[in-house]
């Protein structure tokens, strides 16, 4: 397949947006994401979208910033010195609390420990390792999922609540690859950008006030996900000029985009919080994608006017203990083109005052 690669923002604003533009992601992770809200098109993807809803309302985002609340120093006490694991079993609680499998207590290490193959074969189309290993992992991990952690029958407000009153919408197989979904994108991406942002802020201390732009311009420069794949269902000139053949695919690079200095200025490379961006440009860039397919999920990252996002509670309380890496230990990258760690060692304050 050729793929014709896409840098500029707004070329790539425009594609995402375009309804004449497929989803094309995902192929190789199908067995585990097939199906889902993520991959999904047209008005089967609308009518998705809908049906999920409810687990982004207001209500809803206040529960999760309640378990997180209510998790954060268990999760520090018990991972603190290393923020990979300690990120993920703090999104681990909140994504356990969206889908339906209850505070997860004791059965925390359990689920943690098929975490990590089910989050790199979930993105198995940019690992370094052996594909066909990566996927076989993965899936061993989703078989262990469904035994080990069935969802609590009648957990209003869930995931599992949705599915199960639509039939129609999820059989069974279906319904295991939404939440393996829900539990990837919850705890993989999330945990991705909090150890970003602690590095970035490790080198670049801002006040605490600016730590919301902090978070957008860390967002800007790691986005999730190396490019975002598109089809054209029709010949299509973009108005700058660039054709689009009817069948020919697209790659948004999301990481040149989210740093072309005709949006972002001159220093886009550089971690400024506050930067002035182009009009209409959002200041974490295209890292929740845009148009039809933008990002669930995304307030509960950024939060809204009323719920302010998990990540500031998380980063306040880690600027508390005086979050710092550790020079002894050096973080870990994982096999992966993306820009994600499998470890980065911290120091924190001494345990006795971390539940103070």
């Amino acid at each position: 397949m050729t793929l014709a690669r896409i840098t500029s923002y707004a070329e790539a604003d425009e594609i995402l947006t375009s309804r004449r533009f497929a989803q094309e992601s995902k192929h190789e992770s199908a067995p585990l994401v097939g199906g889902t809200v993520l991959v999904m098109d047209g008005p089967a993807h609308l009518r998705r979208r809908r049906l999920l809803a409810p687990l982004m309302s207001r209500t809803a985002l206040a529960a999760y910033d309640d378990v997180v609340a209510r998790t954060l120093d268990e999760c520090i006490r018990a991972q603190g010195d290393d923020l990979v694991p300690l990120g993920r079993s703090v999104f681990l609680q909140l994504a356990a609390s969206m889908i339906g499998l209850g505070d997860l207590g004791a059965r925390t290490p359990r689920l943690l420990a098929l975490l990590g193959p089910l989050l790199e074969a979930v993105t198995v189309e940019w690992s370094t390792r052996d594909h066909a290993v990566v996927l076989a992992e993965g899936l061993a991990a989703r078989d262990a999922l469904v035994t080990q952690f069935p969802a609590l029958p009648g957990a209003a407000g869930t995931l599992a609540t949705l599915m199960a009153g639509r039939p129609d919408e999820w059989d069974d197989e279906a319904a295991v690859r939404e939440v393996v979904l829900f539990l990837a994108a919850s705890t993989l991406n999330n945990a991705a950008l909090l150890v970003h942002v602690v590095d970035e802020l490790s080198r670049r201390p801002v006040p605490d006030d600016v730590l919301p732009a902090a978070l957008a311009e860390t967002l800007r420069l790691y986005p999730p996900t190396v490019a975002l794949l598109r089809r054209a269902l029709t010949d299509v000139t973009l108005r700058d000029g660039r054709l689009v053949r009817a069948g020919e695919h697209v790659a948004v690079d999301l990481h040149a985009a989210n740093r072309d200095p005709a949006v972002f200025g001159a220093d886009a490379e550089e971690f400024r919080p506050g930067r002035a961006v182009a009009e209409r440009a959002r200041p974490w860039g295209l890292t929740f994608g845009s148009g039809p397919h933008l990002c669930l999920g995304r307030a509960v990252v950024t939060g809204t006017a009323v719920t302010p996002g998990v990540h500031l509670r998380i980063l306040a309380r880690l600027r508390e203990l005086g979050v710092r890496p550790d020079p002894d230990r050096p973080p870990v990258f994982a096999p992966t083109a993306q820009r994600r760690h499998d470890s980065y060692p911290v120091l924190l304050a001494s345990s006795e005052n971390r539940g103070a």
